[in-house]
């Protein structure tokens, strides 16, 4: 009994087998039998008949200006596998499947819109997209480093204008994007000349009192309404990212100091170094209150770095649209008369103050300038200064000289 049961198996999986076999030939049949058709364009004198083919499915990428594509080709699909027994095509669909789940989503970096231009006269250099920059402009110097990151998110921007033989108004301001550099590259071209634009709209004379008191006066509301200004023009694109920035305005013998974020300035008075600005951080007192009152809140994580709703480590900064509640972009806005003993101004991104202090950086600035070296040197001093120490940020210092301008002299 038990023979004729295993008997009766084994004939159940001849015929099985069989059956498997005439249905891959009906198959391989079927996929081998119709003929490739050529186009009506092709100049080729016979037809081409089952000829080996690979389809290629194209995919478009759009990086920088969106206009401009570049077509990439996916692994070619063999449609006539299975006549040479070199792999089935549902295998060869799988694998391409698989590695079209491994390629990274479709990068966009819009390109910004122009600004208005700035009355002529006026000299403006706005930041380049290098790694590596080095400048001597009028009045100015910089230097700016790429750090470990995938693309540069530091910029800067200098608005000068002369009249006679001395500069009465100029704009310098360094910038620190975040999250890629869609606001950086905004902030670089708009923030500078919505200032100067402000400023010289302003006709509500000075008065004596008023320049000496340090409440805000009608430059100082300018400032304030061009930085808002600009955030509401970059939130109002869509865009992702948000940039810091500390700004220097100088109108004749009064410096404008403003900042967003952790980008900072810092002022040489007879070589003793003076902050003129506060880091907006999450680590701050009155910013955490600020935060929790309108319904945040900041923490802090295992590397020792408080961030606002477990994200950002900075408090004020432009764009930054889901966190807009908390992430204001008001910035602060301090007064300075400037007097003989103003020497120079440090105007620099988080990668420098990170790891240099305000003294040092002073020090290193007024040591190079009594050496004789070029303008630009003194930057690039720090910069290398802040790269031995560890710094692996993005890095842009400005150097301002302060001498150039009006000062008043003290009574």
């Amino acid at each position: 009994m038990l023979l004729y049961t295993v008997q009766f198996l084994c004939s159940v999986v001849a015929a099985f087998t069989r059956l498997v076999r005439a249905l891959r030939k009906a198959m391989a049949a079927v996929l081998c039998s119709p003929p490739v058709s050529v186009p009506a364009a092709s100049t080729a004198s016979s037809p081409l008949s089952l000829r080996r083919t690979k389809v290629h499915p194209i995919l478009s990428v759009a990086v920088g200006d969106a206009s401009k594509e570049q077509q990439l080709f996916a692994p070619a699909v063999d449609a006539f596998a299975p006549c040479n027994g070199s792999g089935g095509v549902v295998e060869q669909i799988e694998s391409t499947k698989k590695a079209a789940r491994r390629r990274p989503s479709m990068l966009v970096i819009p390109v910004v819109p122009e600004a208005g231009e700035v009355p002529i006269g006026w000299g403006v250099v706005v930041a380049e997209k290098e790694a590596d920059v080095e400048v001597e402009g009028e009045g100015f110097c910089l230097a700016s480093r790429r750090g470990a990151r995938h693309a540069m998110e530091d910029a800067y921007c200098a608005i000068t204008h002369k009249v006679g033989a001395e500069s009465q108004l100029a704009f310098y301001g360094v910038y620190d994007g975040h999250g890629g550099r869609a606001a950086v590259d905004l902030v670089s071209e708009r923030l500078g000349k919505n200032v100067v634009a402000a400023v010289l709209a302003t006709t509500e004379p000075q008065e004596a009192a008023e320049a000496a008191s340090s409440s805000v006066d009608a430059t100082a509301a300018a400032i304030r309404a061009a930085y808002l200004a600009t955030d509401s023009e970059f939130l109002g694109q869509g865009l992702r990212g948000g940039s810091c920035a500390a700004t220097a305005l100088v109108n004749g013998s009064d410096l404008y100091v403003a900042n967003l974020g952790d980008c900072r300035a810092v002022m040489s008075h007879d070589g003793v170094a003076t902050a003129l600005t506060s880091d907006h951080t999450a680590a701050r007192g009155d910013e955490r209150a600020r935060i929790e009152s309108s319904g945040g809140y900041v923490s802090c994580g295992s590397n020792g770095v408080w961030r606002v709703q477990d994200c950002l480590a900075v408090s004020r900064a432009f764009g930054d649209a889901s966190l807009k509640r908390w992430v204001i972009s008001e910035p602060e806005i301090t007064r300075h008369t400037l007097t003989a003993g103003c020497e120079f101004l440090v105007l620099a991104s988080d990668g420098l103050w990170n790891k240099v202090s305000n003294q040092e950086a002073v020090d290193a600035v007024s040591k190079s300038n009594n050496a004789g070296r070029s303008s630009a040197g003194c930057c690039k001093e720090l910069v290398d200064m802040a790269r031995s120490r560890g710094s692996r940020d993005d890095i842009t210092v400005m150097v301002v000289d302060l001498k150039r301008f009006p000062y008043r002299r003290m009574k």
